[in-house]
């Protein structure tokens, strides 16, 4: 008989969902708690997913029972939460991507955890997705020979897509390490996302131990004129003999084998997998129970997710000391927020923005969200409207 697990989930905004969609799918796991200081936001969760208990502080889940808690906030709370979840005798934790702003408070994350005997877990969920899986067995098979180059293209921003996209490249090798990083980064605008400083633009250049590099662009390949697709979830394999394209629910192989590009077979039907909540969630919880039960290390645990964020934020360093960056990292803080106090990324255009700043909820109305939700609207979108509604009649 499966054991049962009592959960609870800390912020409850549109990312939320999908930890709730993975949730309702385990017979074993029973969401008991949500945590939000917003009172609507917490409440609304209540309501719609018949959540018993509502707190306001991550301090009160001392007082029921909760083994597993998924962390749902923004990038510069993921420090702070994780640690208050773990002393207070969490088993496991997902959290939500980035990890978080900068590598030593990602360090200091691991050693909390490990401390207190919790399994932290990085929601990289996207390594459970047909498609990826896919490319590493073929990866691993050696039906593309040795690969020597991955190319990676996204926008929005490296911390908001190409966490995802970096992360993936390194499941499909097998989780190599990084030797070195080169990066570069503009920004002109003063752009942020989720409340972080981000960059306009960035590009690096990453080798790996396994001989493999990846190249990595950020809001400068023009989609439709290169025709490569820019998402999140896409990368392209270039190997010694043969070549991958790379998405969470299609995989394409190009060898002496194969007459062209062929599409390759996957475990499940293409208009059927999500790479964000439902299954793909669901089976990032069950992967973490059975770590927490004594199974082995979790493929999106903290230890490996760090190495995505260190690349990240390697690029960042590398763009501000003007040369490489060696492993393992010396840099503990955020480099483009070094950058900007040391005077070497200035704006030029004026204006700070956030590129996510329509998720806030602090303005909108209320009474028109619950009846969207009611009808069944996606969480971004009616967040997008309303507020999108509430500064063109400002």
């Amino acid at each position: 008989m499966k054991k049962k697990y009592n959960a609870a989930i800390i912020g409850c905004g549109a990312i939320g969902r999908a930890h709730m969609e993975g949730y309702n799918l385990l017979d074993n796991v029973n969401v008991t708690a949500v945590v939000d200081p917003y009172d609507p936001a917490r409440e609304n969760y209540q309501d719609e997913y018949y959540i018993p208990y509502g707190f306001k502080n991550i301090s009160e889940l001392q007082n029921i029972d909760i083994d597993i808690v998924s962390i749902c906030t923004w990038h510069l709370k993921h420090h702070e939460n994780t640690i208050e979840v773990a002393k207070i005798g969490a088993k496991g934790i997902i959290c939500e991507k980035p990890m978080t702003i900068g590598s030593g408070n990602a360090s200091e994350m691991i050693k909390v955890t490990d401390k207190n005997n919790c399994k932290l877990v990085i929601s990289h969920q996207r390594r459970f997705t047909p498609g990826w899986v896919k490319a590493r067995e073929i990866i691993k098979n050696g039906e593309i020979g040795s690969v020597s180059l991955i190319d990676i293209r996204v926008e929005q921003g490296l911390l908001n897509w190409a966490t995802h996209t970096i992360d993936g490249a390194l499941f499909c090798l097998n989780d190599p390490k990084p030797i070195w990083v080169m990066g570069s980064v503009e920004r002109n605008t003063d752009r942020y996302e989720r409340d972080v400083r981000i960059e306009d633009s960035s590009i690096g250049l990453v080798q790996l131990d396994n001989s493999s590099q990846l190249f990595i662009q950020s809001d400068l390949s023009d989609q439709e004129f290169t025709g490569f697709n820019n998402d999140a979830g896409y990368f392209s394999v270039i190997g010694t003999k043969g070549m991958l394209n790379v998405s969470e629910n299609k995989v394409s192989l190009f060898s002496s084998k194969t007459n062209g590009w062929e599409t390759v077979p996957l475990d499940e039907e293409e208009k059927n997998i999500k790479p964000i909540g439902g299954k793909t969630n669901a089976d990032q919880i069950n992967e973490l129970i059975n770590w927490i039960e004594g199974g082995p290390e979790h493929r999106g645990s903290a230890k490996k997710a760090k190495t995505t964020l260190d690349i990240m934020m390697s690029m960042y360093e590398s763009a501000r000391i003007n040369q490489k960056v060696s492993f393992p990292v010396t840099q503990t803080k955020y480099p483009i927020d070094l950058m900007v106090e040391e005077g070497k990324l200035k704006v030029k255009n004026q204006g700070k923005y956030d590129i996510r700043g329509y998720l806030k909820r602090n303005n909108i109305d209320e009474k028109k969200f619950k009846s969207l939700r009611k009808k069944g609207v996606d969480h971004h979108q009616i967040m997008h409207d309303l507020n999108t509604n509430d500064q063109n009649h400002e």
